[in-house]
């Protein structure tokens, strides 16, 4: 039974999002409630977990150029900017009332988590980057009802050659829907490194979703498009 205080989007409804007007539809309802209603209430640990990971594979005392990839409220970049101070983050999302929320994240010294953040959706070629990222990150974007295989590839042209991609990709999405096929096409094609996985929950104990796993992958673009 739903709790009288929780709010009637929940997860279910995410993961039964089937076109980028779905997400449109469904965020810009639930952008202002997402961090308490959601993120906190489920103990959402998923962002900690790919921006930890994505820590431990970069020199965090350099001044990286970061690009949050469905980037929504800016949990995920609210993490590395702690992890990465240095760091200078851009955001993109589908949905204008999550990047809305995201602007509004500060740093401790009071200065904005993203320098820029981008309304784009990611099926689509990519326009927005005016720039060639040293890293993307990205956390709950590539899961049910969400981006699939193709998307993934499509978002490596928005890093500099040599530049690292560390996304989280729900398991059983992985699973279902081609992503382990594309990337060992991409490795076989010399467009990307090897990749690496590390399994992560995504939510702590505790949660009613306790026990829903991704996939953290990693690799290096070789040859961006």
């Amino acid at each position: 039974m739903q709790d009288d205080n929780e709010s009637s989007i929940n997860l279910n409804d995410a993961y039964a999002l089937e076109t980028p007007d779905d997400n449109r539809v469904l965020y810009r309802n639930w952008a202002s409630t997402y961090d308490a209603d959601f993120a906190h209430r489920n103990k959402y640990i998923y962002p900690k977990s790919i921006a930890t990971i994505c820590a431990s594979l970069v020199d965090t005392s350099c001044p990286l150029t970061v690009l949050d990839i469905g980037c929504g409220t800016g949990i995920v970049g609210a993490c590395i900017s702690e992890l990465i101070t240095a760091s200078i983050i851009d955001g993109v999302d589908i949905s204008p009332e999550m990047l809305h929320v995201a602007s509004t994240k500060m740093r401790p010294n009071a200065t904005p988590i993203y320098g820029q953040l981008f309304e784009a959706d990611l099926t689509e070629p990519i326009s927005f980057a005016n720039t060639k990222y040293d890293v993307a990150i990205s956390a709950g974007t590539f899961t049910h009802g969400h981006l699939g295989p193709d998307a993934l590839l499509n978002v490596m042209s928005t890093l500099r050659t040599g530049g690292r991609m560390v996304v989280g990709i729900n398991k059983e999405h992985f699973g279902a829907n081609g992503f382990e096929t594309a990337l060992q096409n991409a490795t076989d094609s010399q467009l990307i490194s090897e990749p690496t996985f590390t399994e992560v929950q995504m939510y702590d104990e505790g949660s009613p979703h306790f026990g829903d796993l991704a996939l953290v992958t990693s690799f290096l673009v070789l040859s961006p498009a």
